[in-house]
């Protein structure tokens, strides 16, 4: 099948006019010089980052429901369902370590959400229908794994519209959409966005886990690649319980990468970019420990705007006195997991 012709006006298509309204400066910048004014500005961007997602569904009780439990290599891995809203269930994975990092006393743990693919599962060595593969496989490096293999126990939560929690017709193509397109149209229809929905498993399921026999719930971590890079973020930007977060593959400018090129519609809620560029979302996070990745030759995520995105972020732990609490994996390579510091980042972070 032959290309589309490009278009015979340019200066007409989409991009070239609309991203000619992306405000300079956004209106909730950080643009604090004083430690003093820092808390003041991470309650009023909360609060218009919350505007901006949206309405979060009411509270539930959890209710978890095992399904599955296996004894591995070295762990133990649950799968079960939670409640995280009114007649929704959130699929999640909880793989406890033979060896916990701390032996027999409450430690430190991490939450993983995946980026696109097949879903959570590719975060644990399985391939798409849950059969065993070797580890470290795809741009993903099984990061959960590697998590549980430095005995954390941790929690993989599915996002609405990857894996287990498409609708049919979606998972076997027949539907011609993404499950990520289903969500984000069913949900604007109903008021609120699939970002919302997402963040709130993810609170959710930090509810759950800081029940669970082993854990310290005031040592949690969050981290994902990709969309999971950006549920991370956005999630660590307005849940304070999250200690640590990880980001991968995600933090750029908005400019230069999701309005600037083909990304998937569940990176966009209305007015986000009125409003804050994702630095300003990292300086939500500040002073927690932020640990950056992101790949020289990545096509998605341009390395030049990633590392002009984590200058700005820097600048601003450091008005919070806490410059030191961001570490950045530049790696050669293209959108994938690095991994190379997640060792020493969980060991000083939680």
């Amino acid at each position: 099948m032959k290309s589309p012709p490009p278009p015979m006006r340019p200066g007409l298509a989409i991009r070239p006019n609309l991203l000619r309204w992306l405000p300079k400066t956004p209106s909730h910048a950080f643009d604090v010089t004083d430690r003093s004014r820092c808390a003041d500005w991470q309650r009023k961007a909360r609060k218009q980052f919350f505007a901006c997602l949206g309405p979060f569904p009411q509270r539930v009780a959890l209710r978890p429901k095992v399904l599955e439990r296996k004894k591995l290599d070295g762990y133990t891995r649950t799968m079960l369902t939670i409640n995280t809203a009114p007649g929704v269930e959130a699929l999640c994975w909880l793989c406890v370590p033979d060896k916990p990092l701390e032996g027999s006393k409450p430690g430190p743990a991490m939450i993983a959400t995946p980026g696109h693919g097949i879903g959570a599962r590719d975060l644990l060595a399985m391939d798409a229908k849950g059969a065993a593969r070797p580890e470290g496989q795809g741009y993903q490096k099984d990061y959960a794994l590697q998590a549980v293999r430095l005995g954390y126990i941790t929690l993989v939560v599915e996002p609405m519209g990857f894996g287990e929690r498409r609708d049919h017709l979606t998972m076997t193509g027949k539907s011609g959409e993404a499950g990520c397109h289903a969500g984000f149209a069913l949900a604007t229809m109903l008021g609120t966005s699939l970002a919302a929905i997402r963040i709130n498993d993810l609170c959710r399921a930090l509810d759950h886990l800081q029940e669970v026999k082993g854990v310290d719930p005031e040592r949690i971590g969050l981290m994902g690649i990709s969309g999971g890079g950006q549920l991370t973020l956005w999630t660590s930007a307005v849940e304070p319980r999250f200690k640590a977060a990880i980001v991968s593959g995600y933090l750029n400018r908005v400019r230069d990468s999701i309005m600037g090129m083909h990304h998937c519609i569940c990176n966009f809620i209305p007015g986000m970019a009125n409003h804050f560029d994702m630095p300003d979302l990292a300086a939500m996070i500040a002073p927690r420990p932020l640990l950056i990745e992101s790949g020289t030759l990545d096509p998605i995520f341009p390395i030049k705007a990633t590392r002009a995105a984590v200058k700005t972020v820097r600048a601003s732990y450091k008005v919070f006195g806490a410059e030191d609490r961001v570490e950045v994996d530049i790696f050669e390579g293209d959108h994938q997991w690095s991994g190379r510091k997640l060792e020493k980042f969980l060991a000083a972070s939680l």
